[in-house]
């Protein structure tokens, strides 16, 4: 890429484009943030990054946001009107000329086949909106995020020598967000696909796939302590989703993701990250030494 380019990042304050914005700046990219808070931008403006006020559903602000941008990477959080949303941005991209999007999707297993995930749907239907749209794309779909799923692991093992599971002992490729951010970077750098070239989304998942029997056994190597893993009833896990989702929509959100990761959904591996990166993806042993790390010296 012979210009550097000029990078419309929504969600740039979340967990996934704190983490980009960074990368992207490094990379030598002019990068603006679409928030609708400037106050929570203030540590993205001091790294390089500029920013535009403003939401999805203030078509001004939109296209004040989208006028000289050459990428935009489309990213914000699971809501009743996502779809809508996130088309309206296509659409406005779409208008001001933008040549190329990024789209952070949902996980494959939430999206193939259609009918079981009502995050998965929404995700499906801006996909193919995007598709229509004749704009060069590419859509990441990442698997279970490690700084999602196992976020509570340190709080339970502060508590003692008992990691809680989901019921049963379902193995997943945990992906962790770093590689995530990463490979959308390249994403966003990749050259205009040639003709005929696939454009398929890339489904990003870590590089193998573990279940929390296993991650007991991680954590006890790594603390030297005789920690096991002991599975949650259906009831209690559906209490612990709907005490810590925000909102009814969520928690029926999650406990669709709940239903299909206990099926063995979220289980299978693919190379992709490896491939884009040319390196293996980080590893759920590595991530759980951080967090532990971490918490010790808290």
């Amino acid at each position: 890429m012979s210009t550097p380019p000029r990078i419309l990042v929504t969600g740039a304050t979340g967990r996934l484009g704190q983490l980009l914005v960074p990368r992207l700046l490094a990379r030598g990219a002019t990068v603006r943030a679409l928030t609708r808070d400037a106050a929570r931008a203030g540590g993205l403006r001091a790294q390089g990054a500029e920013t535009a006020v403003g939401d999805f559903d203030d078509p001004d602000a939109l296209r004040r946001a989208l006028q000289g941008v050459s990428h935009l990477f489309l990213l914000s959080p699971i809501t009743p009107t996502l779809a809508q949303q996130q088309i309206a941005v296509i659409d406005a991209a779409a208008a001001a000329g933008v040549p190329r999007i990024v789209k952070l999707s949902g996980s494959h297993w939430t999206i193939v086949p259609p009918g079981r995930s009502l995050s998965g749907d929404a995700h499906g239907e801006i996909e193919a909106a995007l598709a229509r749209s004749g704009i060069a794309h590419r859509v990441l779909r990442p698997n279970a995020w490690l700084q999602v799923m196992l976020a509570r692991v340190a709080a339970d093992l502060a508590a003692g020598d008992v990691l809680h599971a989901p019921p049963g002992d379902t193995r997943v490729a945990f992906i962790d967000a770093r590689d995530i951010a990463d490979v959308a970077v390249e994403a966003l750098f990749e050259q205009p696909a040639a003709p005929g070239a696939s454009t398929a989304p890339w489904v990003l998942t870590g590089g193998e796939a573990v279940g929390y029997g296993d991650i007991a056994r991680i954590a006890a190597r790594l603390t030297g302590r005789d920690i096991v893993a002991t599975p949650l009833s259906a009831q209690a896990l559906r209490e612990r989703q709907a005490a810590n989702a925000p909102s009814p929509f969520i928690a029926r959100v999650h406990a669709q993701f709940a239903e299909l990761i206990a099926a063995g959904e979220a289980q299978p591996v693919t190379g992709t990250v490896a491939e884009v990166l040319r390196r293996a993806p980080r590893t759920v042993e590595a991530f759980l030494a951080e967090v532990l790390a971490r918490h010790a010296d808290a």
